[in-house]
């Protein structure tokens, strides 16, 4: 785990030029779905749960077919409780064991969601984030689209004097190579996801609430499912005491005070931020999308 002090030898607010094509101001789109609805979804609310990822692929494709109207667009949503899965989690030795403990012992309805990486909490109080860009006229590598997002992160740290770690914490749940550390605990994760020359980076940011119950659920979720069955041992031996919330380190409290903080961060390198309502994207193919990806989940709690 190393500080993070300019990984790419450029600051946030030169990333930034890179994407423009013209001397007019750079533009943002800014969506915001944020719930305070601690109440996890049902079975028939499945579809309230797969919308946040049908709007962010619906942004992804549209950039990618270039109908989308800006080169940036960032996606702020907190949800209800669920578990959110990726693709790994579906290999787990006994998968629906795991789904049927989390969905009848815990009432929490998961989702496997489009991006890389394992399994994260979601509540009210995690808040996810997803910036997505066109870079069509400025290539990124995998690892530079990970250092944009937590470029801007730093900055937004560095007024409340707290400096970011970057490295993975092989105990945390969904440990990566850009896990991001304060004190050497664990606050927030990120996964990428490319279509075309459009790509997504999704990171969670634990905000609040009990961190420790996130991470025993996680590592419960996995000791049903037989984890250290798995052959090619995919899957963390969760420690909840690696993790912490963002709060814990600085006067940032609540989901509405970080989303505040690192859009002032965005527009002070002078991008223009356009606020823009997730009902006008055409999300019904995606959600389609979404109900397949999920059908394993559906069909597993149909049978119980």
């Amino acid at each position: 785990m190393v500080q993070y002090r300019q990984i790419s030898g450029k600051d946030y607010h030169m990333m930034f030029d890179d994407f423009k094509t013209s001397d007019k101001p750079l533009t943002m789109a800014v969506y915001k779905d944020i719930t305070k609805n601690n109440q996890a979804y049902g079975l028939e609310e499945a579809d309230a749960a797969l919308l946040p990822f049908a709007v962010d692929d619906a942004i992804l494709n549209a950039i990618n077919q270039e109908t989308f109207e800006a080169p940036l667009a960032i996606h702020f949503w907190p949800t209800r409780p669920t578990v959110i899965l990726g693709g790994v989690d579906t290999r787990l030795p006994d998968f629906n064991q795991a789904v049927t403990w989390l969905y009848e012992d815990q009432a929490i309805l998961p989702v496997v969601r489009p991006a890389g990486g394992l399994a994260v909490v979601s509540d009210p109080n995690v808040l996810n984030v997803t910036l997505l860009m066109d870079t069509k006229n400025q290539a990124l590598t995998i690892d530079q689209a990970y250092e944009f997002i937590v470029a801007l992160l730093q900055e937004m740290m560095d007024a409340h004097g707290v400096s970011l770690e970057v490295g993975e914490v092989a105990t945390s749940y969904c440990p990566g190579k850009f896990d991001v550390s304060i004190h050497r605990q664990k606050v927030a994760g990120i996964a990428q996801r490319r279509i075309g020359h459009a790509v997504g980076i999704y990171l969670y940011m634990s905000i609040t609430g009990d961190q420790a119950s996130r991470g025993q659920l996680v590592a419960d979720m996995y000791k049903s499912g037989q984890a250290v069955k798995d052959e090619k041992g995919r899957y963390p031996n969760v420690n909840p005491n690696v993790m912490s919330n963002l709060s814990d380190f600085a006067p940032i409290d609540t989901v509405e005070k970080f989303v505040d903080d690192l859009l002032a961060v965005i527009a002070d390198a002078g991008v223009v931020l356009d606020e823009r309502r997730q009902d006008d994207l055409d999300t019904a193919t995606y959600i389609e999308r979404m109900q397949k990806r999920n059908q394993v989940l559906y069909d597993i709690l149909a049978n119980q």
